[in-house]
């Protein structure tokens, strides 16, 4: 049986230059989770019924912290403060349950990890790069590339964050690639599609906006969008799937989720 093959997209923050973002995956049919910090730190952040407009698209809202706190090393009751109210509060805003968490810098430990489980998220996302397999712990998501140029010396520097032969592997094979998002994008899309896996690609529209990247983004997305095959989700679908994965499951996910 064939595996399937997955595009997914998230954006981090509440800057209101992610309605751009929106408006260009909606085009594209394809689908998107927007991580709110409560107490936005960007100015403009997205309004109370920017957001509900969002998830009633069928945008995914996650929980980017309360106030974009770095977590790591945070006491319990640090932790608690800026990991629990997140969720009953953005659920309040848009009406719906809200599902996965994304750890602010991608910085995270034990203890954070234990506070996100028990305040009733199924899962939550990490800046990790350069991942596209299907299998993942629901709390340490990965990712695949970021739409924002990287010295290659940050792709291994995360991979050794992460602790992950793979990726440090996979930093080594796409060398010649690491100094251009677009084509290491594009290029690791193509083995997600001979492969099969996950391509998540995620970033910040305000830093879009300021590099002046959005040809970029709409090139990678136009590459990625409309492809048959293809199934199209928002973060948290992907998490019975790497479940299923991890069991060995011989359910076929035909599920495709479109704007």
């Amino acid at each position: 049986m064939s595996k399937p093959i997955i595009v997914t997209t998230s954006w981090d923050d509440g800057d209101s230059r992610d309605l751009r973002i929106a408006e260009i995956l909606r085009s594209r049919g394809i689908g998107g989770t927007f991580y709110i910090p409560v107490q936005s730190y960007r100015t403009p952040s997205l309004s109370h019924a920017e957001l509900r407009a969002l998830s009633a698209e069928g945008f995914e809202i996650g929980a980017h912290s309360v106030s974009h706190k770095h977590l790591w090393k945070l006491s319990v009751e640090e932790l608690t403060a800026e990991i629990n109210p997140c969720k009953p509060i953005l659920e309040d805003i848009i009406g719906s349950e809200v599902r996965m968490f994304c750890y602010p810098r991608g910085r995270y430990d034990a203890n954070t990890l234990k506070i996100v489980k028990k305040a009733g998220y199924a899962g939550g996302r990490t800046c990790r790069l350069l991942a596209t397999g299907a299998e993942f712990d629901p709390f340490e998501m990965p990712t695949t590339v970021e739409a924002v140029p990287n010295p290659p010396v940050s792709y291994f520097k995360n991979a050794l964050r992460a602790r992950t032969i793979d990726g440090l592997q996979c930093a080594m094979a796409q060398m010649a690639r690491l100094g251009n998002w677009v084509e290491l994008g594009k290029h690791l899309f193509d083995t997600v599609l001979e492969t099969g896996g996950i391509w998540h690609l995620w970033g910040h529209s305000w830093m879009i906006d300021e590099q002046y990247l959005w040809n970029d983004l709409e090139e990678m997305l136009d590459y990625v969008s409309k492809r048959e095959g293809v199934t199209y989700l928002p973060n948290w679908k992907l998490l019975p799937l790497s479940c299923a994965q991890a069991a060995n499951s011989t359910q076929t996910y035909q599920e495709n989720w479109s704007l």
